[in-house]
C-alpha cells in the first residue's frame, strides 16, 4: 500500500466532519435567526397564545344585594346554588355518560351529546341544578364532570310584585323591574383572579385570590308594603275571576311623597319559574299599557275648568234630556238630564255636561292642563319599559275631539299617570314624580341612594284641588255613580269610569274597561288607588265592577295603615256631638261583616244558583229578573227587596 491510498481515507473523513460541521452551523444559525425573528417580530403574538392555553382569567361574580319591602319583608334575595359543567378530552366514555347523565340531570340524551361532545375545553351541562341532581351527578363518579358554586335569584314571596321585581339572567344581570333598573348597585362589583393550567386543563396555580375580597350587592328598599300588595293582588284577582275578566290593574301611591305603596297586575308573574311563563306576564302594566280611560277624565277637565273660572261648582248646565248635538255628532248621556249643576253633572257622569264646559275653556287651554297634569309624557318613574301615552296637539282635533276629550276618549293613558293626576288633586295640586325605591344600602350601611319627594309642578290652586276634591266626594255619595267605592267610617272621594277600547279604527261594541281612582280619607288621604279591570263580561260598569274593588282594598288598608274611621259616619251612630255607645248584637255584626255593604249583600257576579243560596243563608229577600249571571242589584224602595238583573 503506497503513502497516497494510505492518506485518502483520512481526507475523505476530513471533508465529511467539515461538511457536518457547516451544516450543524447553518441549522444553529436558521434557529438563531428565527428565534430572532419570532422574538423581534411575533414575540407578542405567541406570549398571548400561550397564555391562552395555560393561564384562565376566572371572574367571580359578587352575590347579589337583597330587595326589601318597606316593612323589611325579603322579597329577592341570592342563596347558594351549583351548576354542572363538563370538560370533554377528559371525558373517557361519553357513550355510557350519556344516558346516566340524562337521567341524572332530566334532560334530553339529544343535548347532552351535544354537549359532551363539543370540541370546546369546558362546556356548561346545566345551570343551577336542584340539590336532588347534584347528588346524582356526584353518584355518577364520571371524571371530566364537574360541580360549581354560583348564587342563584329567589323570590320568597312568589308571585307577590312578580313583575315589578323582575328577573335575573343566568349571569346575574337584571333583565326586568327593579331587578334592570337598579342592577348597578344590586350586582356589586365582579373580581377576576389567574388560574393556571397544565396541558390536560387541569387546575396547577392561582393568583390574585389573597387580596381578592367581593363584597356583596347594595340592598334596595322599596317604598313597597307587603301587606297593602297581598291585599290588592287578593282583591284583583277574586274581582277578575268573579267578573271573568281578561286581567287587570291595581296601583295604590302616596299623594303627599310620590312613592308607590302597591302595584299588581293580573294574572300574575312569578320569576321563580319565569321560563315556563308567557313572557307577555313579564311587564308592569301600570306602566307599559296604554287605555283611554273614559269618565275617570272628567275630574282633569273639572279641574282645569274650575281653576280658569270657566265654571262654578254650583253652575247650572242644561243636559239636552241625554242627547246633543255637538261637531256633527250626537253625544249621549246614560239617563235623560235636565238642569244641573256642574258639581252634580260630575256626580251623574253627564258627557253633555263636560262637554259644554269643554266648549266654553277651548281645545288650546284644556290641552295645556292635560299636559300639565301629566299626561303625554313619563312619569318618570324608576321602573324600566314606561311608555308616555297619547295626547294629540289641538291643532289636530276636529270639532268632536274637545268633546270626546273631556270624557275621555281620544287620549291614551297609563294607569300610574292617572294615580299621579289625581295625587296632585288630594294633595292640594302639585304633580309629583312617582319611584318605587326608597333608598339603596350597602354592606357597611351606608346609604349609596335615596329618594326625597320631588314635585314637578304646581298644576292647580290648592283651592281648586280643594274644589274637585269636594265634587268627586259626591261622586261616592248616594245618589253618585260610585257609590260602592265608599268605604265605611271613612269620607271617599274618586271617579268611575267605563271606556270602550279601541279597534279597528273604531271602538269595540262589547270590549270594555271599568276603571275607579279614588282617594281616602278625602280630606286627609292616606293613598290614591286605582283599580282598572279589563274586559270584565259578567258586568262592565266601572260602578259595578272596579267601585267595589276599590273599598275591598281600600278598607283593610287602612286599618293596616292605623287610620282610625270617624265615628260619625259609622252605621247606626248618631250625629250629636254626644255619640253615646251603641251595642251591636253578635248575630248583626255577623251580618255586617258577611255582607260588607251596609247589612245588604253583595251578589253581582255571581250565577243565579250562587246569588239565591247566599240570599237564603243571609235572609235576604230577593226578586229575580232575566237568567244566567247578576249584572246589577238595586233596592226596592216600597218592598225593601234586592231586585237582581241576571243576563247571559
Amino acid at each position: 500500500m503506497t503513502g497516497k491510498e494510505a492518506q485518502d481515507p483520512s481526507r475523505k473523513l476530513r471533508y465529511r466532519l467539515r461538511l457536518t460541521g457547516g451544516l450543524l452551523l447553518a441549522l444553529l444559525l436558521a434557529v438563531a435567526l428565527r428565534a430572532i425573528h419570532l422574538q423581534a417580530f411575533d414575540g407578542e403574538r405567541l406570549a398571548r397564545l400561550g397564555e391562552r392555553q395555560h393561564l384562565q382569567e376566572r371572574i367571580f361574580v359578587p352575590k347579589r344585594g337583597t330587595i326589601l319591602s318597606r316593612n323589611g319583608d325579603s322579597l329577592a334575595i341570592s342563596v347558594e346554588s351549583q351548576s354542572v359543567y363538563v370538560r370533554p378530552r377528559r371525558l373517557k366514555s361519553s357513550k355510557k355518560a350519556v344516558p346516566a347523565l340524562a337521567r341524572a340531570l332530566d334532560m334530553k340524551p339529544r343535548e347532552v351529546r351535544r354537549r359532551v361532545t363539543s370540541d370546546q375545553p369546558f362546556v356548561w351541562l346545566k345551570r343551577q341544578v336542584t340539590p336532588r341532581e347534584v347528588q346524582r351527578v356526584k353518584a355518577l363518579k364520571i371524571e371530566g364532570i364537574g360541580l360549581y358554586d354560583e348564587p342563584k335569584r329567589y323570590y320568597p314571596q312568589g308571585h307577590l310584585a312578580g313583575q315589578t321585581l323582575g328577573l335575573v339572567g343566568r349571569d346575574a344581570r337584571g333583565l326586568e323591574g327593579v331587578e334592570r333598573s337598579y342592577d348597578r348597585y344590586i350586582r356589586g362589583r365582579a373580581r377576576s383572579s389567574v388560574v393556571e393550567r397544565d396541558a390536560l386543563g387541569r387546575r396547577v396555580l392561582v393568583t390574585g385570590l389573597d387580596d381578592l375580597n367581593i363584597a356583596p350587592g347594595a340592598d334596595v328598599h322599596l317604598t313597597l308594603d307587603t301587606t297593602l300588595q297581598h291585599l290588592a293582588e287578593k282583591h284583583l284577582e277574586a274581582t277578575v275571576k268573579r267578573f271573568r275578566a281578561k286581567g287587570g290593574t291595581v296601583v295604590m301611591a302616596d299623594p303627599f311623597t310620590g312613592g308607590i305603596l302597591a302595584l299588581a297586575s293580573y294574572p300574575f308573574f312569578n320569576p321563580n319559574r319565569f321560563r315556563r311563563q308567557d313572557r307577555d306576564r313579564w311587564r308592569i302594566r301600570a306602566i307599559t299599557d296604554i287605555y283611554e280611560p273614559g269618565s275617570v277624565f272628567k275630574a282633569v277637565l273639572a279641574a282645569a275648568a274650575l281653576e280658569d273660572g270657566v265654571v262654578g261648582r254650583e253652575d247650572l248646565i242644561f243636559c239636552e234630556f241625554g242627547r246633543y248635538r255637538y261637531g256633527g255628532r250626537t253625544i249621549h248621556d246614560f239617563k235623560e238630564y235636565g238642569w244641573l249643576s256642574f258639581a252634580k253633572a260630575l256626580q251623574l257622569s253627564s258627557n253633555i255636561g263636560v262637554t259644554k264646559v269643554a266648549d266654553k275653556l277651548g281645545k288650546e287651554r284644556y290641552h295645556r292642563y292635560m299636559r300639565r297634569f301629566g299626561f303625554g309624557d313619563k312619569t318618570g318613574i324608576d321602573l324600566p319599559g314606561e311608555v308616555a301615552g297619547t295626547v294629540r296637539p289641538p291643532k289636530r282635533w276636529r270639532a268632536i275631539d274637545l268633546a270626546t276629550a273631556s270624557f275621555g276618549q281620544g287620549v291614551a293613558v297609563t294607569p300610574l299617570q292617572m294615580v299621579m293626576a289625581f295625587s296632585a288633586v288630594a294633595n292640594g295640586g302639585l304633580l309629583m314624580r312617582p319611584h318605587l325605591v326608597d333608598r339603596v344600602v350597602d354592606e357597611d350601611g351606608k346609604v349609596l341612594l335615596r329618594h326625597r319627594p320631588e314635585m314637578v309642578r304646581r298644576v292647580v290652586s290648592r283651592a281648586t284641588a280643594r274644589a274637585v276634591a269636594g265634587i268627586l266626594k259626591g261622586v261616592v255619595a248616594e245618589g253618585g255613580t260610585g257609590t260602592r267605592a265608599a268605604v265605611t267610617g271613612f269620607e271617599t272621594a274618586g271617579k268611575t269610569g267605563t271606556s270602550q277600547k279601541p279597534e279597528n279604527g273604531g271602538y269595540s261594541k262589547t270590549k270594555r274597561i271599568a276603571s275607579f281612582v279614588g282617594f281616602v280619607p278625602a280630606d286627609e288621604p292616606r293613598f290614591v288607588l286605582l283599580t282598572l279591570v279589563d274586559e270584565p263580561t259578567v258586568n262592565v260598569y266601572g260602578g259595578v265592577v272596579a267601585a267595589p274593588l276599590f273599598r275591598r282594598i281600600a278598607a283593610p288598608a287602612l286599618h293596616a295603615l292605623g287610620v282610625t274611621p270617624n265615628p260619625r259616619l259609622l252605621p247606626g251612630v248618631p250625629s250629636g256631638r254626644d255619640s253615646g255607645v251603641i251595642r251591636v248584637s253578635r248575630r248583626d255584626a255577623r251580618h255586617r261583616k258577611s255582607t260588607g255593604n251596609g247589612g245588604r249583600p253583595d251578589l253581582v257576579g255571581l250565577s243565579m244558583r250562587e246569588a239565591v243560596d247566599r240570599a237564603k243563608r243571609l235572609k235576604a229577600s230577593v226578586v229575580l229578573r232575566g237568567h244566567g249571571y247578576v249584572v246589577d242589584q238595586r233596592v226596592d224602595s216600597a218592598s225593601g227587596r234586592l231586585v237582581l238583573t241576571l243576563k247571559d
